[in-house]
């Protein structure tokens, strides 16, 4: 094993834009501890300072719970107290908390057993917990296998009925897959959803099946491309989450597991710029492209996180983090592992790349169009040879953060962190690892911060965007 330290003369964040490999000092290091990430919640930019102690929660110190309700597959429902399916033990206490809002927080017993099912936990009135009883989170597992693919006809087919008769908060959030078209795409895909500030899950398995049964191993043409002709390869959709945050403020996560390929855990804002907390104590997330992706805060604490190598590439984070938002993703203690694959073996996988999101042309560097150009506008388009971008998308800048962990061999030791697809293509975006790097790509394209954006003056020092502290790469 070597530190990854590696020179820290070259690597230390003081205006050396290129490195490809960042480090904190010790002085950045103490801005990532739990309590200052999580302390912050709101507008972007204008955060509300609002302390949350997850460890300190009877979730994280192994309290025993009282269940308000219990699942049993193979038990008997009577629909108050006792069900044979999450998805309904959730509506009741859904319903209970409109009948009394001012309840504390409601505990679902999930006995352990396979749930197949979709689980939708809407905003509520009250704080739900998930737990499961087994030996492991493994005893426990809800699992669908819905990808973005999914025709809407074909996911009504298979999940509709579970719908037929729940709370309004619930339908809504059902109506909203229904109403799509064609397909459900990946913000439909989810396995469990919650929108339930204060949401918590312990010992349990949240699985999207998805290939799973076969491995995730397709042309990747539309990824990568290269030396072969990809003009008459189908574009195939891998996007498949296991589970969807969807601003739910200080979501809590203890002992589970999350089972996919692409696209595993979504951590969403439920509105432009305004982020929320989210903790993973002690828990376990696989998968191979972009597998935790988002624009929220999330810290990840004592955890593993596992890049299986089905297909040649593999990314383990997608940040998509607003300009202004004060941290990103955090990985804390964290052990990146692979699956002892080829693929992962040949040691080019990568840490994250930064999700350039809704993009649909890039201002970064030149594309094999005649009279191409990508310039600043009200709206996301492209229509060859012109589009544009708005702000919104230019300012998802992406941010993470890796301290005090473990990082294998099938981490690229030499360029961690990777650019946003290739030079040439509609959707490239460089590797930003500050905000010197964003403003400095925006100058070099020709959009001027200040005239065109509104921005005031660099901050100083530079906010950081990628970076490691203390690693170890073996």
């Amino acid at each position: 094993m070597m530190r990854a330290a590696l020179g820290a003369a070259l690597l230390l964040l003081m205006g050396v834009a290129h490195a490809q490999r960042p480090q904190l000092t010790p002085e950045q290091a103490k801005r990532y501890t739990i309590a200052e990430v999580l302390a912050t919640t709101g507008q972007a930019g204008a955060e509300r300072r609002e302390p949350w102690d997850p460890l300190a929660d009877p979730l994280a110190r192994g309290v025993a719970f009282k269940a308000d309700y219990v699942v049993d597959a193979a038990g008997r429902a009577d629909g108050v107290k006792s069900f044979v399916s999450v998805q309904q033990a959730v509506n009741r206490a859904v319903v209970d908390a409109a009948a009394q809002p001012r309840g504390g927080r409601q505990y679902i017993l999930v006995k352990p057993g396979t749930y197949r099912e979709l689980v939708y936990v809407p905003a509520s009135n009250r704080p739900i917990t998930l737990y499961g009883e087994g030996a492991s989170a493994a005893d426990t597992v809800i699992s669908a296998g819905l990808d973005a693919a999914v025709p809407v006809a074909e996911y009504l087919k298979q999940y509709g009925a579970q719908f037929a008769r729940v709370a309004p908060a619930i339908m809504e959030m059902h109506a909203q897959i229904a109403a799509r078209a064609p397909t459900i795409s990946t913000s439909g895909s989810m396995t469990l959803w919650t929108r339930n500030n204060g949401f918590q899950a312990r010992n349990l398995t949240i699985e999207n099946a998805y290939n799973k049964a076969t491995g995730n191993a397709r042309d990747e043409c539309s990824e990568r491309g290269g030396e072969r002709d990809c003009a008459n390869v189908p574009k195939v959709s891998h996007q498949a989450v296991a589970l969807l945050v969807e601003g739910a403020d200080k979501a809590q996560f203890e002992n589970v597991r999350l089972i996919g390929f692409q696209d595993t855990l979504y951590l969403k804002s439920a509105a432009t710029r305004v982020t929320a907390r989210s903790f993973f104590h002690k828990s376990y997330i696989e998968g191979d492209v972009d597998f935790i992706f988002g624009d929220t805060t999330a810290y990840f604490y004592r955890s593993e996180v596992k890049s299986l190598g089905d297909r040649t590439m593999s990314y383990v984070g997608a940040p998509n983090t607003n300009w202004r938002t004060k941290y990103g993703f955090v990985f804390n203690d964290v052990d990146f592992k692979h699956d002892g694959s080829a693929n992962a073996r040949a040691g080019k996988f990568n840490l994250a790349r930064q999700w350039f999101h809704n993009s649909r042309c890039s201002p970064y560097a030149p594309v094999a169009v005649d009279g191409y150009a990508c310039v600043l506008g009200t709206e996301s388009v492209y229509h060859a040879p012109k589009g544009t971008i708005t702000p919104t998308v230019l300012e998802t800048v992406g941010k993470m953060v890796v301290l005090n962990s473990r990082i294998g061999a099938h981490i690229d030791k030499e360029r961690p962190w990777s650019d946003w697809n290739r030079p040439g293509t509609l959707a490239y975006r460089p590797a930003q690892f500050t905000s010197n790097d964003y403003l400095d790509n925006l100058k070099k394209a020709g959009i001027d911060p200040a005239r065109d954006l509104g921005y005031g003056k660099r901050p100083t020092p530079a906010d950081i965007y990628l970076a490691e502290f203390n690693n170890e790469q073996q």
